[in-house]
This record gives structure tokens, sequence and C-alpha cells, in this order.
């Protein structure tokens, strides 16, 4: 490898974005599937190698001998090293002396966040709460204040992290709640924790969750 090629990848199945890509000649992918389904999509053709690397990943010095010279890498959706795999692998190339390239795309980090009206002065990424209830009621309910926290929860929980926040956060805290985001079908509703009458089905749903404590 003498090119690393850092590429955005869609938000949702059904999105419509396009962005012109760099030539490749092999591409490194959580999955085999998710990589052929990205080259399909953007190159229109799926013949490159795929590499894998993902959280079964144990050592990365293989895809440094990868033999092609234009590597890019993508994750499953959104960009690469943003809560998602391949910061080590830019750090070790890095060393190596390869070339690195990043391309500008969708995040849903970032997309939310501008979607949802909540201050973003100053904003953490926590990635994945706590899984015990006991556990996230009380990291939930000790959230610095001042901030708008981002987070996000596997698709078959979020229902549940819904209304652990609704539980554990003040009424006056804002709550933005985004999902399906870049589909045909996405939805963001921003408001206080006190006016959540009424809870949208989450169920299945890749959603990301954002909340401004006062």
């Amino acid at each position: 490898m003498k090119t690393l090629h850092l590429l955005p990848n869609i938000l949702h199945e059904e999105s419509t974005w396009r962005f012109d890509p760099p030539e490749l000649d092999a591409l490194i992918a959580e999955s085999e599937k998710g990589g052929r389904q990205f080259l399909k999509k953007f190159f229109g053709k799926i013949a490159l190698p795929i590499y894998l690397l993902n959280e079964h990943t144990q050592d990365l010095t293989p895809l440094l001998l990868i033999p092609e010279e234009r590597v890019g890498l993508i994750s499953d959706a959104g960009l690469p090293c943003l809560a998602d795999p391949g910061s080590q692998l830019v750090l070790l190339c890095r060393k190596k002396g390869i070339e690195i390239h990043a391309y500008p795309g969708p995040s849903s980090i970032f997309l939310s966040l501008m979607l949802s009206g909540l201050p973003a002065q100053q904003f953490t990424f926590h990635g994945y709460l706590e899984r015990d209830p006991a556990l996230l009621a009380k990291q939930l309910s000790a959230l610095p204040p001042r901030i708008t926290h981002i987070f996000i929860e596997t698709p078959y929980r979020n229902q549940k992290m819904l209304e652990a926040i609704l539980k554990a956060r003040k009424p006056k805290d804002l709550l933005c709640v985004a999902w399906d985001l870049m589909g045909p079908n996405q939805q963001v509703i921003s408001q206080p924790i006190q006016d959540w009458k009424t809870l949208p089905d989450l169920q299945k749903k890749p959603a990301i969750f954002l909340i401004y404590a006062y």
C-alpha cells in the first residue's frame, strides 16, 4: 500500500447521496458484503480485492502489507475512524510514511448535531453508554451541564434507551432523537424532556441521541 484513502459512506441504504471517489486498487471494509455494496454504489463494479478491518481484527500489520497501491478505507456507514474502526490503522500508516487522504462526507454525529438545534459550542460524543439499567441511570444522571452529549445505541435497544433518558434527566433538559438519517423517512425531534409525551417507535431503526444538560 502506497496511499490510503479515508472514504465516506452513506448512512442509509436508500440514500441518494453521491460523491466522486478516487481511483482505487483495493478496499478495506468492515465486512465483505458492506464492501461490495459500497463498490457497486460508488464505482459501479465489485471486482476489487476487499480486506477486512473490524472488531475481530487482532493484528493490523497484514493491512500495511497490502500489495495494491491505492487502497480505500470505509466503515459500514458514515466516516471511518469516527466511532468506527480505522484510527489505529491511520496511525500505523503515518509511522510507515504511507500517504493518507481524507474525504468529507456524511457523519451521523455531526449531521444530528446540525439538525438538532442544540448548542454546539461544546459537545462530547460518548459512543455507547452502559448496558446495565442501574449503571445507565447513574451515568445519565451524572452528565455534566452546559454541554451537548451525543451517544448511540444498537437499534433493538433504542426504545429502552429513550425511556431511560426520560426517567433520568431533568424536565427542562433538551433531548433530540434523530433516526433514519439521510433516508426517505428521516425524522428529528428536539424538545425538553417534559414535552416528550408521545414516544416514537425507534425499534430496529438506526438512531442517535443528543442531550443538552442544564
